[in-house]
């Protein structure tokens, strides 16, 4: 009686699974046969998924590869995720992941990130100048001996889709150069991206240089009504980052941020936030801007040789009437877990500070690489980690509860010459179109 009890049992769940594997089958059906049920549900995914999704059938290769789905992906996402950093250095292009992986010392190198550009062997020299949500700006140069003279070309791309578009040719390189190219673009606002081209400007208009805009939308430049005076002579708007409708530039001589408006067509200069620390002859001061998490950031570092370090992480209100300090972290409490990232300055054995060797400590070797915003509104859960170059190695830090995790490691430093802020840009993957 028992066996047959087991067995009458076995029977039940036995038929139990196959009407709910009938049932699953026949609801994958409807979602198949229901096109606008799919595509509803494919627009919720990642965007890494949707590549392999492309193998599962010829309907569903088509639909993700169409145009109305990238640009209905790219407006229900428009704040993707940072999938981690780009570095550039020469002819490559190395991905660093801030996502911890117990695979990185042997994947970590150079990646194929632009290999989709299929690019001759007559481009003398390759940059990658910027990025935005996704979108990247590149710099081809071609070799003189090509033509008696070098070709610019500049390209937008997009690594994700493999996507990528010549900007038209810019009149005048000679007489009028480049001194910057920015990207601008933010799918909440519009799939259109622009391009704003810094240049020195001729005698003959006074300014000191002109400003031109290229649209995706019309596909053609556009020279931006002047004159614009630069607010220091000399300046280089170099290192823009694209905020709140503004491409923001860091003028450290007299320590201000400059945002050029592309609504108005203006250019105007917010001051930094006061140093934290006494200011003396030992300081030295660093800024840094970052995107992220839908904010704009300023990083400021004060070194001093005599005493710890900081990195100042500030906020920048939307009104632009001034800045919020979130988080200031010292270095000094990394060096028992890092000790290699101090470094000690030979001295006067009566400097200030100085040891019974001579030395002066409290120099620290890094790089900023970039940031990344956690967290909610308010203070309380709002957090940041910081992704700082070392020797030997590429870390996270986390500067609300102090943890850090390693993303990198590499044998020696030589691997790490290079890995500054401005070789580095973000990389999100995205649909978006170009």
């Amino acid at each position: 009686m028992i066996i047959l009890a087991i067995s009458f049992m076995s029977n039940d769940i036995f038929n139990s699974f196959l009407i709910s594997t009938t049932k699953m089958q026949k609801s994958a059906e409807i979602v198949a046969s229901n096109e606008h049920l799919l595509i509803e549900i494919l627009l919720r995914m990642p965007v890494k998924p949707l590549f392999r999704f492309k193998s599962v059938s010829t309907q569903w290769l088509h639909l993700i590869s169409s145009q109305y789905f990238s640009k209905n992906h790219t407006l229900k996402n428009p704040n993707p995720s940072n999938s981690g950093l780009l570095h550039h250095n020469h002819q490559y292009i190395t991905y660093i992941s801030p996502i911890q992986n117990p695979d990185s010392r042997r994947s970590f190198g150079p990646e194929p990130v632009l290999d989709f550009l299929k690019l001759p062997p007559l481009f003398s020299c390759t940059k990658l100048l910027t990025s935005c949500n996704g979108l990247l700006l590149y710099l081809l140069v071609t070799s003189p001996h090509v033509n008696d003279n070098s070709d610019i070309i500049y390209i937008v791309c997009n690594p994700t889709t493999k996507k990528s578009n010549p900007l038209p040719y810019i009149e005048d390189l000679a007489k009028r150069p480049i001194v910057n190219m920015d990207l601008a673009f933010d799918p909440q606002l519009s799939l259109n991206y622009k391009v704003v081209c810094t240049r020195y400007s001729s005698p003959s208009t006074g300014s000191d240089f002109d400003i031109q805009i290229f649209s995706s939308e019309t596909g053609s430049w556009k020279i931006c009504q002047g004159p614009f005076k630069s607010f220091r002579a000399g300046m280089l708007f170099q290192s823009g980052v694209y905020w709140n409708k503004r491409i923001h530039y860091i003028d450290s001589w007299d320590d201000d941020v400059i945002y050029f408006d592309l609504e108005d067509e203006t250019l105007k200069a917010l001051k930094m936030p006061a140093a934290q620390s006494e200011v003396n002859t030992m300081m030295r001061r660093s800024w840094y801007l970052e995107r992220s998490g839908g904010y704009l950031h300023l990083l400021d570092i004060e070194m001093n040789i005599t005493r710890a370090s900081y990195i100042g992480i500030y906020e920048l209100l939307e009104d632009y009437s001034g800045w919020v300090l979130r988080f200031r972290v010292d270095l000094s409490v990394m060096e028992s877990t890092f000790p290699r990232m101090v470094q000690y300055v030979d001295a006067c054995p009566f400097l200030e500070g100085s040891d019974e060797r001579g030395r002066v400590g409290g120099y620290y070797t890094y790089w900023l690489l970039g940031l990344v915003r956690m967290g909610g509104e308010d203070d309380e859960n709002v957090g940041f980690e910081l992704i700082l170059s070392m020797p030997n190695r590429i870390m996270c830090y986390n500067v609300r509860s102090g943890d850090c995790k390693e993303v990198v490691y590499y044998r020696d430093d030589r691997d790490r010459r290079g890995y500054d802020w401005n070789n580095v840009v973000g990389y999100v993957d995205t649909l978006s179109p170009v």
